[in-house]
C-alpha cells in the first residue's frame, strides 16, 4: 500500500558531489588557459572576469549589480547628431572620457565646448583637457544643485 522511504545512499550522493566538482573545476582550468591575461582596472586591480562574457564588467545600479556594458556618446547638440558611441566593459565612465575626446577630435570645431558630468571629473582628465586644447566643462564632484 505504501512504498517504503529509503534514505539516498550517502556514498552515492558524495560520489555525484565529487563529479561535479571536477567537471567544474575541469572547465574553470579550461576557460583559464583561454583566457591567461587578467584584465585590470584603471587603478591596477584584477578586473574579475565572467566566464560566459569575458568582456562585460559587473556594475552597481539602482536595481542592484548588473553584468554588462558602460556607453558612452559624444553629441552635436547644434547638429543633433551622434559623433561618436562606444561601449565599453568596465563600470566607470571616467575611464572613456579621454578615448571620447580622442575619437572626436577630427570633428572638432575649433571653438566647440564640450560637457561632462561629476562622474567624470578627475585630474587626468582636466590635465589631458587641457593638454588637448579642449574646451570643456566638467561638474565636480562636489558640484551640487540647491
Amino acid at each position: 500500500m505504501f512504498a517504503a522511504l529509503t534514505e539516498p545512499d550517502p556514498d552515492a550522493t558524495m560520489t555525484k558531489r565529487v563529479e561535479r566538482f571536477e567537471r567544474d573545476a575541469a572547465r574553470i582550468r579550461t576557460w583559464q588557459t583561454q583566457h591567461p591575461h587578467e584584465r585590470r582596472r584603471a587603478q591596477g586591480t584584477i578586473r574579475k572576469s565572467n566566464r560566459t562574457d569575458h568582456e562585460s564588467a559587473k556594475m552597481a545600479t539602482s536595481k542592484g549589480v548588473r553584468q554588462g556594458y558602460t556607453g558612452v556618446a559624444a553629441v552635436d547638440a547644434a547638429q543633433q547628431m551622434i559623433v561618436d558611441a562606444q561601449a565599453h566593459g568596465t563600470g566607470s565612465d571616467p575611464v572613456r572620457l579621454i578615448p571620447i575626446f580622442a575619437a572626436e577630435a577630427s570633428m572638432r570645431a575649433r571653438d566647440a565646448l564640450r560637457t561632462a558630468d561629476a562622474g567624470s571629473h578627475s585630474e587626468a582628465h582636466l590635465q589631458e583637457r587641457a593638454t588637448r586644447g579642449v574646451q570643456a566643462l566638467i561638474a565636480d564632484r562636489e558640484m551640487r544643485e540647491t
